[in-house]
């Protein structure tokens, strides 16, 4: 399965289950939610219907949500799993099904869907926090019990692991994560999930939305109880297609392709730093497509510095490769023409996503070529003093100049 077979499985799932499909909302959140810069999470769109603020247009929902992160953007390029932009398939009851069914559903279209092997998940509960005055969530515990999950299977992880909320005030609520053994090749058996290791990759995420956490650290009980979900479409793909990292995958892989063909540099099998900045390439790229779509600029603050340090990391990563040539453009076009379909705002707003990204290549590539001319003389003014020193005697013949920008 492809990745946009994997995204149309999920959502025909849910549809069939009286879930109603839901377009994804921007990256840039609305102004009543002033808690994160962009959209982090499939539910932040949703946060209104959680609170009772909102009536929703059907209790039961489903999206795919583009997100962006940036917490682990130093990561990026150098993991299997680390990325900036993604998109995040969730399935929502507002006040319907709480953590029976959405456990049924979780296992179901697991194993029908993707067609893993059941034997072969494992899941994690929380088990409790004395700060947020919480046990352990036995009523999950039970859930995956009544769907045969033995105890051995069922991880009990803290409130850093399995206690979710989408910023530092709002809705929240314990979680229960699924993952996949990937086997031996990845990892020893003594590895749990919870281990942030290559064995044991978690692709499905349950929250059950019951609690509203204000900035004093009080939980407060939201209207009803809700179901939150989330299982990454990278992830997925890279578990279902059987590749070693997301970046194998057909979604990204197409994306790393456009770097191959600027640099003449082959992906498999290439050194470290070959691999890092093909990487980089793909995800800044296709990050930097969708926050232009939704009107995100560069600039020097707030997401406009987001946009822009990615764009540039992007840039410095392509000079790596070797690439002199203009090419951000061409790493927009070609998300336009793989992510197109899902997100008809790519191919609206083709045109102004290629200016932004020309003209911002262009003065970044000017700044560092003014830079490099400005070291030269640095250097050049350094070599002549150091010359004069020792004609003068004042420096022996084997010192080296040293220079710091």
């Amino acid at each position: 399965m492809k990745a946009a077979e994997i995204r149309e499985t999920y959502l025909s799932f849910f549809e069939a289950r009286d879930h109603r499909r839901v377009a994804s909302a921007s990256l840039v959140p609305p102004t009543h939610d002033p808690s994160v810069l962009l959209t982090t999470a499939g539910m932040q769109p949703f946060k209104p219907y959680f609170r009772g603020d909102e009536r929703p247009p059907h209790p039961r929902l489903t999206s795919c949500q583009k997100c962006f992160r940036t917490p682990d953007v130093e990561n990026v390029g150098s993991t299997a799993r680390h990325l900036t932009f993604f998109e995040m398939l969730g399935n929502f009851s507002i006040g319907d099904y709480f953590k029976e069914r959405a456990v049924e559903y979780a296992l179901e279209l697991s194993r029908q869907g993707f067609g893993f092997a059941v034997e072969d998940i494992w899941v994690t509960v929380f088990g409790g926090d004395e700060a947020l005055g919480l046990g352990p969530d036995e009523e999950a515990i039970e859930c995956w019990r009544a769907v045969g999950f033995p105890e051995e299977r069922i991880v009990h992880l803290g409130r850093a692991d399995n206690f979710w909320q989408a910023g530092p005030t709002g809705p929240c609520g314990p979680s229960s994560e699924l993952y996949l053994d990937r086997g031996p090749a990845y990892g020893p058996d003594s590895e749990r999930p919870g281990d942030d290791t290559d064995r044991f990759i978690e692709f499905w995420n349950l929250v059950f939305m019951q609690y509203e956490l204000f900035e004093d650290g009080r939980l407060g009980t939201l209207p009803a109880r809700n179901i939150d979900t989330g299982a990454g479409l990278d992830r997925v793909a890279m578990l279902v297609q059987g590749v070693d990292s997301v970046f194998d995958t057909d979604y990204l892989r197409s994306m790393i392709a456009v770097g191959e063909e600027l640099s003449g540099r082959a992906y498999a099998g290439a050194d470290f730093e070959t691999t890092r900045a093909l990487r980089i390439l793909a995800d800044h790229g296709r990050g930097m497509t969708f926050l232009l779509a939704d009107g995100v600029v560069p600039s020097n603050e707030e997401r406009g510095y987001v946009l822009r340090r990615i764009m540039r990391r992007a840039i410095l990563q392509g000079r790596v490769l070797g690439i002199e040539e203009t090419f951000l453009p061409h790493l927009v076009q070609r998300t336009i023409e793989v992510a197109g379909g899902a997100y008809p705002e790519l191919v609206r707003e083709a045109e102004t996503i290629a200016m932004w990204a020309r003209s911002e290549e262009d003065a970044f590539l000017r700044t560092l070529e003014q830079g490099e001319r400005l070291l030269g003389e640095i250097v050049r003014r350094a070599r002549g003093r150091d010359e004069l020193d020792r004609r003068r005697g004042r420096l022996p013949a084997s010192r080296h100049v040293r220079v710091s920008v």
